[in-house]
């Protein structure tokens, strides 16, 4: 082997290694500086919400010398929120030195996530369960709905509590959840799944305009159980006529390939 080939060898394992590393640094994001209790870069708090939550996070602290932060960003990209969390949670270095009692409750508004990092000495309180039920419940109802300082607010009290009752102490009065929700999107899918069905096999027995009143009458009870009044009129009209034209169309199967082919009844979704 010559010293041309070698010299060539080595510029380019040089060159592409410059390359490599360049683009992990462009690939890494500038994480936020931590500046309280509540990091609300996204503009997302108003000032009660806010203040409420530091609020919360000072007696947390105060009563068992755990420390939550709640960071709101805009976006995570490159990074998924999962370890976008992660590295924050450790820049920031949140929890006592010694006893590594921090948790960061992170929420990225463009990737529609919402994160909770737990450190070690925690994990007897806030597990992966547990936390996930505490956001199913107080927190991604209303997350769809909008309400994202609600949905923090008792989701973080949540959380709390569950610390402050592991330490042997009691938040203060004030800092108590709104009534939980319960995210019933997955049931609803079910039944409206269960209605198509019945009214498919009903109108199978039934013709004609008996077939449209079974099928209203399916569809408008169902409707009504999901969405109330204005639920149950429309699934009645949606079942009455659905019901009818398959009398005249005489190939149900057709109608029942086409409205379950598209997926909209697939999976309860991600919040």
């Amino acid at each position: 082997m010559n010293w041309t080939f070698k010299i060539g060898i080595c510029l380019t394992v040089g060159f592409c290694s410059l390359v490599i590393g360049s683009n992990s640094f462009a690939a890494e994001p500038v994480f936020p500086a931590y500046s309280g209790f509540v990091n609300d870069y996204a503009g997302v708090l108003n000032a009660a919400e806010k203040t409420k939550l530091e609020g919360l996070c000072r007696d947390l602290e105060a009563k068992t010398s755990a420390e939550m932060a709640i960071a709101i960003v805009s976006a995570v990209a490159p990074l998924d929120s999962k370890t976008y969390a992660v590295k924050l949670f450790e820049k920031w270095r949140i929890g006592k030195k010694g006893k590594d009692n921090g948790l960061l409750i992170l929420l990225a508004m463009d990737e529609k996530r919402i994160e909770i990092e737990v450190g070690y000495g925690l994990e007897g309180s806030i597990n992966d369960a547990k936390a996930g039920a505490i956001l199913d419940k107080y927190v991604v109802p209303y997350f769809k709905q909008g309400q994202f300082g609600e949905g923090l607010y008792n989701g973080a009290v949540a959380l709390a509590d569950e610390i402050a009752k592991t330490a042997g102490q009691e938040l203060g009065g004030q800092y108590k959840p709104a009534a939980g929700q319960k995210d019933d999107s997955g049931l609803n899918d079910m039944l409206i799944t269960i209605a198509v069905i019945l009214i498919a096999v009903f109108s199978i027995f039934f013709s004609g305009l008996m077939a449209g009143i079974v099928g209203a009458i399916i569809g408008g009870l169902f409707g009504a159980f999901i969405w109330g009044p204005v639920g149950g009129i429309i699934g009645a009209l949606m079942g009455f006529v659905v019901s009818y034209l398959r009398f005249f169309n005489g190939n149900w199967g057709s109608w029942g390939g086409g409205m379950f082919s598209g997926g909209d009844f697939g999976g309860g979704g991600d919040g």
